[in-house]
């Protein structure tokens, strides 16, 4: 894996229509008017996964206090120069993931998103309500994108002050390791620790150290502690932490105050393996019918699935409409839930989180279960909605 100094900061599938410089990815359903696209379909090339970029300017302050505008625009342009820097851009972005700190926000944002983007090659887009781990910060991304360009290098014209955290980190072409979210029942401090430390042992059974780690997403109670859980995973890191994600999660005591999911590198050969995943569950870890611990992506292309929505009416009724609308994005990408590779689930309620648990075994394979995570916040992205989900699947 190649790692880049802490920096500041297709073809489209659309009746067949084709833009030029854009082979390596496709999208479905692209939609100017939330500037994202149903899903996004990315051969297996090189990616660059950021971390989690704040709306701070040059001098480490939040840009435009209260202006959610303002603050949108900084954090693209932040994430421009973090993008470059590793050989990618925004008009390679093939998925974005989007925290706010308020819910009306929403529709700013997606017509910052709207212009931002180059027209029918719009990324898949996820949006959660959370507290951000900067006081005044309205919006944060993280973003994955395609590497379409020799890197510029470590010098830009801003420097991000990510604490000991790195800016961007590059999965390669290959082999990629996606494990489920691990917890510990400790306080912060200590859980953060220990929960790193299955993390890097379940790796260690796959052959993987630290170094092979491309990105962290860290779910954690209370946001007011970042620093705590930030300080504790650069320590692990001796000071140079793979780019993390920091989303607030609803999870009262006596549940664990964090849980940490990673997303790393793979080794083995995969020109070995005859099918496209692997579900792997490493000594001392678990897994069950409806996640796998670890999921290995062997061979084909991924798909990045925004956001999935069903009519706001919670329970059953509107998980099964999720599912069911999943269903149809993967037919078109080419897939299905027999290739679904990793899951984050974000839900607003307990009756959500329960039909979650009840419903996917009816439409995942009980031996192939995408890894996951599940999180309890504030809101998933649409006005009355309790569930939604974040989906990486891959073409056989």
């Amino acid at each position: 894996m190649t790692r880049l100094p802490s920096l500041w900061l297709v073809v489209v599938l659309l009746s067949g229509a084709q833009v030029p410089g854009q082979s390596a990815f496709t999208c479905i359903e692209p939609d100017g008017a939330t500037g994202s696209s149903g899903a996004v379909i990315v051969n297996d090339v090189p990616l660059a996964h950021t971390t989690q970029v704040l709306p701070l300017d040059k001098s480490g302050r939040i840009a435009g206090r209260e202006d959610i505008t303002k603050q949108t625009s900084q954090v693209l342009a932040n994430l421009s120069l973090i993008l470059k820097a590793a050989g990618s851009d925004l008009s390679q972005v093939v998925k974005l993931n989007v925290y706010l700190a308020r819910g009306e926000s929403i529709p700013a944002v997606q017509l910052a998103l709207s212009h931002s983007f180059k027209p029918l090659t719009y990324p898949a887009v996820s949006i959660v309500v959370s507290d951000l781990p900067e006081t005044g910060a309205l919006v944060a991304m993280d973003a994955v994108g395609v590497i379409a360009n020799r890197p510029s290098g470590p010098r830009d014209a801003l420097v991000y002050e990510s604490k000991g955290i790195e800016s961007v980190a590059i999965l390669p072409a290959g082999p990629k390791i996606y494990v489920s979210g691990m917890a510990d029942t400790n306080r912060l401090q200590a859980a953060t620790q220990k929960t790193l430390e299955k993390l890097l042992a379940a790796l260690d059974h796959l052959g993987l150290n630290k170094t092979d780690i491309v990105q962290l997403k860290a779910f954690i109670q209370p946001m007011s502690e970042v620093g705590t859980v930030r300080q504790e995973i650069t320590n692990f890191f001796t000071g140079k932490a793979p780019p993390t994600v920091f989303v607030e999660w609803i999870s009262p005591s006596p549940n664990p105050p964090i849980e940490i999911e990673l997303i790393a590198r793979g080794r083995k050969d995969q020109s070995q393996e005859r099918n496209a995943l692997s579900f792997l569950t490493p000594p001392g870890t678990t897994s069950t019918k409806v996640f796998s611990r670890v999921v290995r992506v062997d061979r084909g292309k991924q798909v990045y699935v925004s956001a999935v929505y069903g009519n706001p009416r919670g329970g059953s009724a509107e998980v099964r409409e999720i599912f069911g609308s999943l269903g149809s994005v993967l037919r078109k990408a080419g897939s299905d839930f027999d290739h679904l590779a990793k899951a984050t689930y974000y839900v607003t309620d307990e009756e959500a989180s329960n039909q979650l648990n009840l419903i996917r075994p009816e439409f995942y394979p009980p031996q192939r279960p995408p890894a996951a995570s599940k999180a309890k916040v504030r809101g998933v992205g649409r006005e009355g909605g309790t569930v939604t989900l974040d989906m990486i699947a891959v073409v056989p």
